[in-house]
């Protein structure tokens, strides 16, 4: 299925948040955020990404490291340098070899099997 064409935004490495983050369309963050949550319908978490703070979207590619809870309506992809310490609620996991997920997950198909 193909998902419309989503508002694309970059945050680099070089950017520090502290408090909450929340955006529409597509966002790629490899920066670091504390203390907050980020809140959206598509994240991309680079490699030098540090959240410390829940993260509620549609869809979340993680390659950086997150310590908090993960809320995703749709799908999340663990990439091998991943680091999620903290709960997972999704609909859908991928988790490639070398990732690290420290927690409680909850992975709910939409629609059934085959559905999701």
């Amino acid at each position: 299925m193909e998902r419309p064409q989503l508002t694309q935004s970059v945050l680099s490495q070089d950017v520090e948040i502290t408090g909450s983050l929340t955006f529409k369309g597509e966002l790629s963050f490899d920066g670091t955020i504390k203390g907050g949550h980020i809140s959206g319908s598509v994240l991309n978490l680079g490699e030098h990404a540090t959240v410390e703070g829940n993260i509620t979207a549609d869809e979340v590619t993680i390659s950086g490291a997150v310590k908090g809870n993960a809320t995703v309506a749709q799908r999340c992809h663990l990439r091998a340098s991943a680091r999620l310490n903290g709960d997972l609620n999704t609909s859908r996991l991928i988790m490639e070899e070398g990732a690290t997920f420290i927690g409680m997950s909850t992975i709910t198909p939409r629609g059934g099997p085959g559905k999701g």
